[in-house]
């Protein structure tokens, strides 16, 4: 496999321009000099309006190509930030199921399979959509946010595999061409991204809108801005862009597509290809060295677990140790081998309260129930509650629990008290509150919009958070 894997893709979306129909066809020409793929997210609407203008010819040569799913009608209002803006994320992805099963339903009749990925539109990333996903067949989320971001490289959030957020590693070529000396950027910042990941290697995300070949605005802002809609009759065509300029931005994706393709440690990749190259890691349960280096890990980070091969998102290292510790309150012995899962994170923060020390029956009585709960409800409790004395947080629960099991992994007697540990949340080094409102000032967004519990859901499920690494052997 290439040291380097590059993932273009397109973001199909203008439903209000007819003269966007055309232009797949044209930037398909182009990879197929190059024999490079592409990822074509689509929007519902756009496929309608392909169908009502006759275009099959443009229909047939997507479904030559991996499809992604870019939602019903991308910015018409209500749009993703604010229909979820006051739901926590089981019931956001409910309400995400709802709205968009139609949209969905007509994209996969219309190209006969299930869309490979999801993304956001505009730069309204958000939690809730994660759960709906399985429940739609879609395996990847395909975008990218500088919301989050896990060393620029694709990750696992929420049980979903993402290319969402390269972040450093991320190009889009959206309006370079504008400038003439917009390809000579192009091209040094795809050389700086290979010579730093030339030894270790990595992902790079390349992203088209390819209407701006052809409008000077987006087609979104122009109909949708500031909260608005618009009816079919009223919507406006953006300002197109003069000719040589829609030229030169054909001819500046074919030089930047021939340069990267041009590096012998570069490989493309689809959405379809990711979902086979970063394969979910298989083990699902720790044998109990496995289980003291986990237990040694989480007494003092509540940051993912990587070692050995085995990779651990702190909620599922937060179902092992809680899980370890019931069979033991139960039992009096703990398991050979912990079976562990993937809760999503809490609903709601929550500090720590009571006294520093519990007694060591309590704290196992409530590892018990921790684990019952994430079992029954898929989630992590928002606060554990243990004894009479201390009501903890999960991220000062995980710590604590931990150190108790490090103890009776050791085979020492147990104490009859033991001091509660401090630990921190685990999104502290990944997710940006200031990118979060950045986003909330999209221009299609009602003025002075906020969604202060979407970041709230963002920051909580950053427990679901961990690296995704290659399977060995994949291509």
């Amino acid at each position: 496999m290439p040291k380097i894997l590059a993932y273009v893709w397109f973001d199909i979306e203008d439903y209000v321009t007819r003269e966007s129909h055309d232009l797949p066809l044209k930037a398909f020409e182009i990879l197929k000099k190059h024999n490079v793929p592409v990822t074509c997210k689509i929007v519902a609407e756009k496929v309608r309006a392909l169908v009502e203008n006759g275009r099959n010819d443009v229909i047939s040569a997507i479904s030559e190509h991996d499809v992604g799913y870019h939602l019903d009608a991308h910015s018409r209002h209500p749009t993703l930030y604010e229909y979820l803006a006051e739901f926590d994320v089981p019931s956001g992805a409910k309400e995400f199921l709802t709205r968009e099963s139609d949209g969905l339903a007509y994209v996969k009749q219309t190209f006969g399979r299930t869309p490979s990925c999801f993304g956001h539109p505009g730069p309204t990333w958000s939690p809730h959509v994660y759960p709906a996903l399985p429940e739609m067949g879609i395996p990847v989320y395909l975008d990218d946010t500088p919301i989050l971001n896990l060393n620029n490289q694709p990750y696992w959030y929420c049980g979903i595999l993402n290319l969402n957020g390269a972040n450093q590693n991320f190009i889009v070529f959206d309006y370079t061409f504008q400038d003439p000396n917009g390809i000579k950027v192009l091209k040094q910042k795809f050389k700086r991204i290979h010579d730093r990941l030339r030894t270790e290697g990595g992902a790079v995300s390349l992203l088209f809108h390819l209407h701006t070949a052809i409008n000077r605005k987006f087609w979104d802002e122009v109909n949708f801005g500031n909260g608005q809609n618009r009816n079919r009759d009223e919507y406006q065509r953006p300002q197109p862009q003069p000719a040589e300029i829609t030229e030169r931005a054909w001819k500046n994706f074919d030089e930047l597509i021939g340069y990267m393709s041009s590096f012998d440690d570069v490989g493309f990749i689809t959405a379809s290809d990711a979902a086979k190259i970063y394969g979910h890691p298989a083990k699902a349960n720790l044998d109990r060295d496995e289980l003291r280096k986990v237990a040694a890990h989480f007494r003092a980070s509540s940051d993912y677990f990587t070692q050995d091969g085995i990779v651990l998102s702190p909620s599922e290292a937060f179902y092992a140790v809680a899980a370890s510790l019931s069979e033991y309150a139960t039992s009096g012995k703990l398991p050979e081998r912990v079976e562990f899962k993937e809760p999503l994170g809490p609903m709601t923060t929550f500090r720590s309260k009571g006294k520093k020390t519990v007694l060591t029956k309590d704290l196992l009585e409530s590892a018990k129930r921790a684990a019952d709960f994430a079992d029954a409800e898929k989630f992590l409790p928002t606060d554990i509650q243990v004894g009479p004395e201390a009501d903890l947080s999960p991220h000062d629960f995980l710590a604590t629990a931990s150190k108790l099991l490090h103890i009776v992994l050791s085979g020492k007697s147990l104490p009859d008290r033991i001091n509660l540990s401090k630990s921190k949340p685990p999104h502290l080094r990944y997710i940006s509150a200031a990118r979060f409102r950045d986003a909330c000032n999209w221009k299609v967004l009602p003025r002075r919009f906020k969604a202060p519990r979407i970041l709230e859901q963002i920051t909580l499920q950053a427990w679901t958070l961990k690296p995704a690494q290659p399977t060995p052997g994949s291509e």
